[in-house]
């Protein structure tokens, strides 16, 4: 086990060399034909038990190490195959034989221990040859403290050396261990005062510090022990420990104050750990879980290839039609004139709907009613491409990544598509960063229960149209605690290095750097002071982090600022209310240097406020002097959450886990989620600095002020070849916008048509209709001048598979599904994004 996909092929390629036979890894099909044994008893098919035979005498098949096959891994084909070898082309390799996600968390169960289940994760999964070689403990003092997370609350069954990055934290959203654990570190205090410094202590669990030897914090003690004066010298570092049960709640802050010191949290810098503490924490821990080191193995068959041919997938919507050009990107409405925008990000249903919804709208069956942790970023030629996550609860292995366009000068974001799925694993957190000519799509792992990454990305070069080949970091260094989650924000430092931003372990974030432009990778040493930090750099060099969630000062949301690139940071108090669960901020620099800020007013967990904010909702903030200050405005169209008791305990609006970016025209787009569904807002600079608030109605927000188009263009784009992939028009409407407006169409490589629609004012008229690369009409949407639309979608064989009725991206009125010979197989109605009472004819 611990194989790459690409090591196990060139190791049969290789063993076929030096015997002379042909030795290959076995074909998805080959290898549950096996695994099957001719029977559907689990008993003849030994599943689950090790060393033992199946019905043909094969040991280990669903048992031990999952196994590589040879298969990119894709949709079955609908006709029938002999010998079938998987698709032509795609991003993850097959693997069989068991699970990779843990399941602790995982809801619904799925059953991979089966002949038949199916999983997949990029070929290069695999150890660097680098983390092979396990560096020993460091002289070099580092910030926080170590020790070892243990599975169990009682401090048994260590599970891994754990980093802690400061005597203030909550693990209140931690995915680990499903809220059950403990946990103990050790490092060292520099004293602050010479004197007496009183320590105090504010938990929700179970939590013991010890100084210099002697217990001076024990919340589990009768009566609990809180609070302690110990006589310290100044400049002295004292040996401390601290242990923490998590089953008895989920934080803790240790403060301490002295003779004319006002009474403070322990700040990071006065905590740290050496070799020491690291050679206890290692002598406790079993082996670290090294990235790379998973349970996939592989087995050899020895026989040709079948010469049956590979089966062709019909193209992703969100990755065709993609123009390169960036001719009208800069074109906006007037800067000096206030413009807001609100749109849908994503239809009803998908958003907030049952799966008995999503099927009758015929979305892919990996679709789910949850779409949460959203990556955005405005591409270099003007389209908006959203990623986000697909499920039913957030750490199950069906978790997936989406994706849709708002293209450049459409109305309207593109239904969304299937995008990235590493298959039985959880796929969270997408983060999305364009930088030097590569748009990078990061995400991580959570569940991965053995071998996983902090992160992996795939790039692209051309706008998103085709995506690099999935890489997984290769780390220098020690790998501190953190969550496989990235955060909302990556970003280049002067000096050439790459920063990405991550959740850490509770209540802290982590930036991962790369000092040669993403072929080694580290981590930075220090962790924010909130989960979910939102990181920028300033103009000074500092890094400035600002909250996240599930923590405070005072109720307010601290911030962490960085002189040394992320090995340390000092912590404060901002103006900003903090943020908790189903709450991420979000932090970027506009392009007139401005740095802009946005969140909600309300703490969602219990919806209270600090001492002097008392508005509710959202808002944005922007500072002109680096963070010092800032400038509010509150947002307006912002919607409740979409749980009506969660609504009610925030009292008003919220935006759910944020991510804002802005465009080359200087539009600045923000997105949100938790909401019902989804929304995208769109504004410029002299939005927020007008001096006009209060509400407006969403049909005066959803609407265009587009009216006419002056100077139509006409543009097109060839292939090397020379024939045209894209041609359309468009021209700059009365509001200021590039709007597309008349016939586009795109062509595949061969000269077929590949789609056509027309177009008023970045609106569709009449009938869209997209093509396969043979021919095949796999859809069509009729739309209609009362703002309605019909979605029809086909079967291979050309009948008609599902058709059903929107307005306002929103399915409203009949759907209707038919199996492939024509008979009508369901049909419900639809209300505004609702399914109405059943009323099928025939199920």
């Amino acid at each position: 086990a611990g194989m790459s996909w690409e090591d196990a092929r060139a190791f049969a390629e290789w063993l076929g060399r030096k015997e002379g036979k042909p030795y290959r890894l076995p074909t998805e099909a080959e290898w549950e034909y096996v695994a099957r044994a001719g029977s559907d008893d689990p008993e003849a098919q030994a599943i689950g038990q090790l060393d033992r035979a199946n019905a043909w005498g094969v040991k280990n098949m669903i048992a031990g190490a999952r196994e590589w096959c040879l298969d990119w891994f894709g949709e079955y084909s609908a006709e029938k195959q002999v010998d079938p070898v998987g698709p032509e082309t795609g991003n993850v390799r097959v693997v069989r034989g068991g699970s990779l996600d843990s399941d602790e968390r995982n809801n619904p169960k799925i059953d991979f221990w089966r002949p038949q289940s199916r999983l997949a994760i990029a070929p290069s999964f695999g150890p660097h040859a680098a983390r092979a070689r396990r560096s020993g403990p460091s002289d070099e003092p580092h910030p926080g403290l170590i020790g070892v997370w243990f599975r169990n609350t009682d401090f048994t069954n260590p599970a891994q050396v754990d980093r802690l990055a400061r005597l203030h934290t909550s693990w209140s959203n931690d995915p680990r261990g499903g809220g059950r654990w403990s946990g103990r570190w050790r490092g060292k205090l520099e004293a602050p005062f010479t004197g007496a410094v009183t320590l105090t202590a504010e938990t929700e669990g179970g939590l013991a510090f010890d100084v210099d030897g002697r217990r001076v914090i024990d919340s589990a003690a009768n009566p609990p022990s809180l609070s302690a004066t110990l006589r310290m010298v100044q400049g002295r570092r004292y040996p401390v420990v601290l242990s923490f049960d998590r089953s008895r709640g989920t934080s803790f802050r240790i403060f301490w104050q002295w003779e004319g010191h006002a009474k403070e949290l322990i700040p990071p810098s006065s905590v740290t750990w050496g070799a020491e503490e690291e050679k206890v924490a290692r002598s406790e821990a079993p082996a670290e879980d090294r990235p790379g080191f998973h349970a996939i193995g592989f087995r050899v068959v020895l026989g040709p290839t079948p010469t049956t041919k590979p089966t062709l997938s019909d193209p992703l919507y969100v990755q065709q039609g993609v123009r390169q050009s960036t001719e009208f990107v800069t074109i906006a409405p007037d800067p000096n004139k206030p413009y807001y925008r609100k749109r849908h990000l994503l239809p009803m249903p998908l958003e907030n709907s049952p799966p008995e919804a999503i099927d009758a709208a015929c979305f892919h069956p990996s679709f789910r009613n949850h779409q949460h942790s959203p990556g955005l970023e405005v591409l270099p030629n003007g389209d908006l491409l959203l990623v986000i996550y697909t499920s039913y609860r957030e750490y199950e292995t069906g978790v997936s990544l989406i994706a849709t366009r708002l293209r450049f000068g459409e109305e309207e974001w593109d239904r969304p598509d299937r995008f990235l799925d590493f298959v039985g694993v959880n796929d969270h957190a997408p983060l999305i960063w364009h930088n030097g000519g590569v748009t990078r799509i990061f995400w991580g792992n959570p569940q991965l229960a053995v071998g996983g990454f902090p992160f992996q990305w795939t790039g692209s070069r051309d706008n998103g149209a085709t995506w690099d080949p999935i890489r997984f970091p290769e780390f220098v260094g020690p790998i501190g605690s953190h969550s496989r989650q990235p955060i909302n924000t990556a970003f280049r430092a002067p000096n050439g290095t790459i920063y990405v931003s991550s959740d850490g372990s509770g209540g802290e974030s982590v930036l991962w750097a790369s000092d040669d432009d993403t072929a080694t990778w580290r981590d930075t040493g220090g962790r924010s002071a909130g989960r979910h930090s939102s990181f920028t750099m300033l103009k000074d060099g500092r890094i400035l982090a600002l909250g996240g969630k599930n923590t405070h000062i005072d109720e307010f949301m601290p911030q962490a600022v960085s002189k040394d690139g992320g090995k340390t940071y000092e912590v404060s108090k901002t103006p900003f209310p903090r943020q908790g669960s189903n709450q991420r901020p979000t932090l970027i620099r506009l392009r007139s240097g401005r740095l802009l800020f946005a969140a909600d007013f309300v703490f969602h967990n219990n919806g209270s406020q600090p001492k002097g904010i008392n508005q509710l909702g959202s808002y944005v903030a922007v500072s002109d002097d680096e963070g010092e200050t800032w400038r509010f405005k509150k947002l307006i169209g912002i919607q409740l959450h979409e749980n009506p008791e969660r609504a009610e305990t925030m009292r008003g609006p919220t935006l759910g886990y944020a991510v804002a970016r802005q465009g080359p025209n200087g539009m600045i787009h923000l997105i949100t989620t938790m909401n019902n569904p989804c929304l995208h807002f769109e504004f410029n600079e002299a939005w927020i600095l007008d001096t006009v608030t209060g509400e407006r109605p969403d049909v005066e927000l959803m609407q265009s002020r587009a009216k006419t188009i002056a100077d139509v263009l006409r543009f097109e784009e060839k292939y090397p070849n020379g024939r045209v992939r894209i041609a359309g028009s468009g021209g700059i409407a009365d509001d200021g916008r590039f709007l597309l407006h008349g016939v586009q169409t795109w062509h595949y490589e061969n000269g077929r048509k590949q789609r056509e629609a027309d177009y008023r004012l970045g609106r569709k008229i009449g009938t869209e209709n997209f093509w396969a690369p043979d021919g095949r009409l796999l859809w069509s949407c009729e739309y209609r001048e009362d703002g309605t639309s019909t979605w029809r979608r086909y079967w291979p064989g050309g009948k008609l598979k599902a058709e059903s009725s929107w307005k306002n991206f929103k399915a409203d009125g009949m759907a209707r599904l038919w199996d492939a010979a024509g008979t009508l197989l369901a049909e419900r109605r639809f209300v505004s994004g609702r399914l109405a009472p059943h009323t099928a004819a025939k199920e």
